[in-house]
Order: structure tokens, then sequence, then C-alpha cells
């Protein structure tokens, strides 16, 4: 029973000296707590796939009730900020190329009249195609204007696009559409619960590879070495000051995330917690690895973007992983934070389960237990 305890003793006074090391003066300790804090106040402000803020720029030839009506609607709409008019086609050139407008709409003379006698009727858009994601978003928002003045009158609906929106026919069907876990499409809901495995993830990595390149950098990696500890219990004590950070402002962030931003939280806060702690000890474990590689506290830290901004790249918080290649779907099975984001989303929207969430949990726990091993056989192999 000795021995147990004699070990647990030297782990926990090395992992009590790398929370001084951590927190012993002020500039560690703000760079530690602000920069996470302040990425996730901003990320969560200004981090959006929404459209809006969007300027407009029209070129109205026809002078009937038609087109002032779909002008009218788009100033209402609270996507778009401002509607200025032009008055000649040469314009249009130098509004796209200064990004005056992310649009300009343009209708002939005929256009009233067409709508009128049920004939169908163009409207040109030009779009910036140097936001094309943001383009093809407000196009959508004009269709859905569109749509509503053609269901006005049944000849309205005759109106049709050119290039870039399709005929408008006025809906035979009723339809409602319903969207589950997240009814009003808010970005945030999505974003913000996946931005708390992204931060965890590199404030494990830095942290943790860091502190054996700050030894070797100051000297008092051999002073460790010589110590009663084995580099087995040195490399496991390295892990824990990481884990606690990554908990620690795991917990701020959640707590940010729900009461600043309004972000529901409908499951297990204990299955976040158990999930936030085997993640934890994965990024730990990945960040150990990328230490014992690195003989200066520079090369740890640009190993620990190397690796860590892939793994957010093929996680699927940013992007969905199926519209990825069928290669990096594959590989993004050895991702913890690809199976993390998945317990995120369905803790903080879906109120899933310890059972539904078995399956990802036992991936990160699988990839912790190589990740520690392999980090460990490095250590010793390095010691």
């Amino acid at each position: 029973m000795m021995l147990p305890s004699l070990k647990l003793r030297r782990i926990l006074t090395i992992v009590r000296k790398e929370l001084l090391v951590l927190f012993g003066n002020s500039a560690s300790r703000v760079l530690i707590i602000v920069p996470p804090l302040a990425q996730i106040i901003i990320f969560g402000w200004a981090a959006t796939l929404e459209v809006r803020n969007v300027h407009v720029v029209a070129l109205n030839n026809d002078s009937g009730i038609w087109s002032r009506e779909i002008l009218h609607r788009i100033q209402g709409s609270p996507t778009f900020v401002s509607l200025r008019h032009i008055d000649d086609e040469r314009q249009i050139s130098p509004v796209i190329d200064n990004q005056e407008a992310l649009f300009v709409i343009a209708f002939d003379e005929q256009f009233s009249r067409k709508v009128e006698k049920g004939e169908p009727a163009e409207v040109q858009v030009v779009l910036d195609g140097r936001r094309s994601n943001a383009a093809q978003i407000a196009v959508g928002y004009l269709n859905q204007i569109i749509s509503g003045v053609a269901q006005a009158t049944p000849r309205a609906a005759k109106i049709a696009a050119s290039e870039y929106l399709p005929a408008m026919q006025a809906p035979k069907l009723d339809i409602r559409t319903r969207c589950w876990f997240n009814p009003n499409l808010e970005f945030r809901w999505f974003f913000l619960p996946n931005l708390i495995g992204m931060l965890s993830l590199m404030l494990g990595l830095v942290v943790t590879g860091l502190s054996v390149a700050r030894e070797r950098e100051v000297g008092t990696f051999d002073q460790l070495l010589v110590s009663p500890a084995t580099p087995t219990e040195i490399a496991l004590a390295k892990l824990v000051p990481g884990c606690l950070v990554g908990l620690a402002h795991g917990t701020i962030f959640l707590l940010i995330t729900v009461f600043g931003f309004g972000v529901p939280f409908t499951g297990s806060v204990a299955l976040l917690y158990v999930s936030m702690l085997v993640f934890a000890l994965s990024a730990g474990g990945i960040g150990l690895m990328v230490s014992s590689l690195s003989s200066t506290q520079q090369q740890a830290f640009l190993g620990a973007f190397t690796v860590g901004v892939p793994c957010i790249l093929i996680s699927g918080a940013v992007t969905p992983v199926i519209n990825m290649p069928m290669f990096l779907q594959h590989a993004s099975q050895l991702n913890p934070m690809r199976h993390f984001t998945v317990i995120c989303q369905g803790v903080f929207l879906k109120d899933i389960s310890f059972y539904a969430a078995m399956v990802n949990l036992g991936k990160i726990a699988l990839i912790s237990v190589v990740a520690v091993s392999i980090a460990i056989w490095m250590f010793r192999r390095r010691a």
C-alpha cells in the first residue's frame, strides 16, 4: 500500500510544481485566462454565417407598381440595410468593383406591364462573386421577397428571374417548415457549443505541449530526471495541469454560452463533464507527444498549431464532415474533436443520453488511451 501512495505523492508534487509555473506570475495568468475568454466572446458576437447589413443597388427602368413593390419590400427587410438607386447600366460595374453593394437588381421598362398581362417578366441580378456564399444567401432572401410579391396577384405569379432567380410560381400547397433542435436557425446555437471543443483542444495542446519544451529550455529537465519520480510518473504529472485548465475553461465557456449568449442547454451536465475530462486527456496526450518531439517552446507552440488547426477543420465544427472527401471522413475518425463535437451538440440542443453518447465517448476514450500511451513511450524514450 505504501508504494502506490508514494508514487501518487510524487505525481502530485510535480503537478503542484507545474501549476505554480503556469500561474506563478501575472504574465502567465493573463496568457492562460484572458485570450480564451476573449476568443469565445469575440467569436460569439462576430462569427456567423448569417447574411446581415446587406447594401443593395437598384436600376429601375420600370415605372409600374410591381417593381416598386419589390423594392419597398427589400427596404423593409432587416437583412438589407440600404437601397440606393442608379440611373444607367454603366454604373453597375463600378458599384460591384468598389464593393458598394452585394448585388444590383435591375428591372426593364416592360416589367410591370408583363406582370399585369400574365407574361413572364425578367429580373436581372448582378452579384459580387467575391462574396459567393453571402451572395447566394442574399439571393435566397430575394427569392422569398419576389415569391411574396408573386402571390399578391395570379398574374404576378408569372414573374421569372434570369440567370440567378428561378421561375416563381404561385404555390399550390400550404407548406409549413419546422426546424427541430434550432427552430429559428440561430447560428450561435450551432457554433458556440463547437467553440468549447475548439478552445479546449488548443488549450490542452498548448499548455501540455509547452511544459516539457519549457523544462528543456530553462535547463530543469535534467533535474526532473534525477528526481525520485520515474519518467512515466513525470509524463502523467505533465498531463494533469492541462486537463485541469481545460475543465476550468470548459466550465467558464459553458456559463458564457448559456447565460451570456442564451444558447439552450438541454442535456446532462454530468455527461458533458465526463466528455470534457476524457477529451482533455486526449488533447493532453497529443500535446505531450508534440512536446516530446520539440526542443524549444517555439517549436512546441508551432507544433501545437500544426496539429490543432487540421483537427478543428476536419472535426465537423466548422464545415460538415459529410461534405469532405471520403478519405478525410475516414481520417476524422481518429480526431477526438469530431466525436466531442457530436456530444457537445447533443447535450446542448438534443438532450442526448449517456447511452446515445456512448459510441462517441468510447471513441474519445480509446483515442485518449492510445495518445497517452504513445506520449509516455515517446517521453521515456527521449528521457
